[in-house]
């Protein structure tokens, strides 16, 4: 199993070598975006936005400066939001010649490669702002979250840096119509006391960063400024609405707006904890938050950096006192409540990695595919199908019961259109299931052909100006017969295939129709979720043994009989190295839970009592279990309640109550060392 140690490894390209004022090893502010299945690290730096790269979230290299203007300094927490074949930059800057940090504006640039460089476009705003975020609002418009001083610079009670979020007409034009997201509520906020000499405390909210989740909207923001100790992470969350601007809906922090409770804050190795954003590991599963933070005692240049080719007044030059570096810890989830073992300093489990994965390093095709027909070639990292005669279908060997599919995609544009995508099913020409892009009609949808008959294909779609010859990323969820289909971060599609029937396995791969295209970044992960539509499929995996159970949305409900409710549950992924996740809610025993281990059919079963901690809530919690190398361990929110090696393979767990119990989530993947 791979591993890793904060801060995260950086190795140093001869383009940062070659840039004055900048040390590598600082990177404040990291945001990192997932492009065609690799990483790309945007970061604070006095000379220029810098950029690293990444195939794995551990091991980075930098590139130096991805976008710079003659004539600026300070450039403050970019952020890079990709849309049909553009990147776009949002990052503040200040004139050189300007020594008030006030004087700071938010700008935009662009290019074709997550790489840059960038190119200047317009300023967005005349007024201090900084620390954007542009994601996609619920119309399929953007939203620009942003942090300015003007909305409660006056407010006589607790005046400071807020969170707005503003809809975006296009990437460059901010509508003028700013709601208020996050504002100061705690004294833990306060930046500088009475600091207009009329009592007034003066407060800092920034750094603002969106994701969505199981219906629930979440604004991560920094509280304080990094040079104090009650700087952090926090969280405020919002109740999805739909057809709702996620700019209108009621916004509160976590756990409410007068508790100081941080998600991320400094420990006794590790200060200045804050500024971040999410990405999704390699497998595409789990959430990983990357952020900054520096060593108590941070120490000035070391050998290390001398022999990336900076001198000591150079590193003294960038730095100035500047010793934040990048970290990364999993983001973990207790129901809808985050929360982060973290900041780490020790050596930890690095990402997950998908149970197969192509980024087209080589110049050849690698092991694991299988050609059924078509021209394929590799070369820049893209595979190319080049025929436009006939069909063309590129096959994985890897195969699971359920999964989780990246493909990401662009035509090559021809006179007659293109129509092509992904598998997800093939047993032959005559039994197949195709998730396809048609550039003609302008849709994405399921098409089937079941003993030799096309079904009606199940279309919808695409944006308004997609562009096809772009990339764009498509991920595909199936489980049993259900697929959904999520195209850029959106989900598209939802249905149930007739192909593929009990029984039989899906098999994913690439196809096209009478077309050329270009496929980069593909990953396949096992893995089997349970959601309101998935729960009757999970049925599959499932053996109830006492009590009475049903269905009720998306959960699973148990009520004792004779005192006990029991559920078996079936790894999907037996024959791998797996982790199980489930959320437990409801009425709990009084101290503990009982987990039931089932190590294979010629070993008695082992049974773990689980003794909650004195602070656990009895009615609802987190199980944790994670299955790997041979050892089996179990978490109850943030403390370890077991560690327990088996012998034999694992086939099964099972859940024990003495009363009624509610599986709200359960979760299996496949973990690949």
């Amino acid at each position: 199993m791979s591993t890793y140690t904060n801060p995260v490894n950086i190795l140093v390209s001869s383009e940062a070598v070659a840039c004055r004022k900048l040390n590598p090893k600082v990177n404040p502010d990291p945001f990192v975006l997932k492009y065609n299945g690799e990483y790309y690290a945007y970061a604070t730096s006095g000379g220029g936005v810098s950029v690293l790269h990444s195939v794995n979230m551990t091991e980075w290299t930098h590139l130096g400066y991805a976008y710079k203007q003659e004539g600026q300094t300070d450039y403050w927490a970019p952020a890079v939001f990709y849309d049909n074949g553009l990147f776009y930059l949002y990052v503040s800057s200040r004139s050189q010649d300007e020594e008030d940090v006030h004087y700071e504006y938010l700008q935009a640039a662009v290019s074709e490669r997550p790489e840059g460089p960038f190119r200047y476009q317009c300023q967005l705003f005349n007024t201090f702002s900084i620390d954007a975020h542009v994601v996609r609002d619920v119309n399929g418009g953007l939203l620009l979250f942003y942090s300015t001083n003007e909305t409660l610079g006056i407010d006589h009670e607790r005046p400071g840096t807020v969170i707005l979020a503003d809809r975006l007409l296009d990437p460059f034009t901010p509508e003028g119509k700013p709601r208020l997201i996050v504002k100061p509520t705690l004294d833990e906020e306060i930046y500088e006391r009475n600091r207009f000499g009329d009592g007034r405390d003066w407060h800092t909210i920034e750094g603002a960063f969106h994701l969505q989740r199981r219906g629930i909207h979440y604004v991560m923001y920094s509280g304080n400024a990094f040079t104090k100790p009650h700087y952090y992470i926090g969280y405020s969350t919002a109740r999805h609405q739909e057809g709702v601007s996620i700019a209108d809906l009621e916004w509160t922090k976590y756990p409410d707006e007068f508790t100081y409770e941080p998600l991320l804050r400094q420990n006794d190795l590790v200060e200045g904890v804050g500024h971040n954003s999410v990405v999704k590991a390699p497998n595409n599963v789990d959430d990983w938050i990357v952020y900054h933070g520096r060593e108590r005692q941070a120490k000035t240049m070391d050998e290390a950096d001398a022999v990336a080719g900076l001198s000591e007044k150079q590193a003294e030059d960038e730095t100035d006192g500047e010793h934040r570096q990048m970290r990364i810890d999993p983001l973990l989830w207790l129901g809808d409540k985050m929360w982060v073992p973290g900041p780490s300093s020790e050596e930890c489990a690095a990402p997950a990695l998908p149970g197969f994965r192509d980024l087209f390093e080589g110049d050849v095709l690698g092991s694991g595919w299988h050609s059924v027909s078509g021209n394929w070639q590799v070369e820049n990292r893209q595979l190319f199908q080049q025929s436009v005669i006939g069909t063309g279908r590129l096959l994985l060997e890897k195969r699971y019961a359920a999964a989780w599919f990246e493909v990401n995609l662009r035509w090559l544009p021809h006179h007659m259109g293109g129509l092509y995508g992904a598998v997800v099913m093939y047993e032959n020409e005559q039994h197949y299931a195709e998730v396809l892009l048609d550039v003609g009609k302008g849709t994405i949808g399921l098409y089937e052909t079941f003993a030799g008959v096309q079904l009606e294909p199940h279309t919808v779609n695409v944006p308004a100006g997609f562009r096809f010859d772009a990339y764009h990323q498509l991920l595909l969820a199936v489980v049993g017969n259900h697929i959904s289909v999520t195209l850029d971060g959106v989900l598209m599609l939802k249905t149930s295939m007739h192909t593929l029937g009990k029984g039989c396995l899906p098999c994913f791969g690439l196809a096209t129709h009478y077309t050329s295209a270009a496929f980069a970044g593909v990953a396949l992960t096992g893995y089997v979720a349970q959601t309101e539509d998935t729960a009757v499929q999970l049925l599959s995996y499932v053996t109830t043994r006492k009590g009475n159970w049903r269905i009720e949305g998306g959960a699973w409900l148990g009520r004792t009989h004779e005192g006990e409710a029991a559920i078996e549950l079936l790894n999907p992924f037996a024959s791998e190295a797996s982790k199980l996740r489930f959320d437990v809610q409801g009425r709990l025993s009084e101290s503990s839970l009982q987990l039931v281990v089932l190590p294979g059919q010629q070993s008695e079963q082992q049974a773990i009592n689980l003794l909650l901690p004195a602070s656990a809530d009895k009615r609802s919690g987190t199980v944790h279990v994670k299955l790997q190398n041979k050892l089996l361990q179990v978490w109850y929110g943030r403390g370890l309640l077991a560690s327990h090696a088996w012998t034999d393979e694992l086939h099964s767990l099972k859940l024990e109550s003495s009363s009624d119990i509610r599986l709200e989530a359960i979760e299996w993947t496949a973990l690949e060392f």
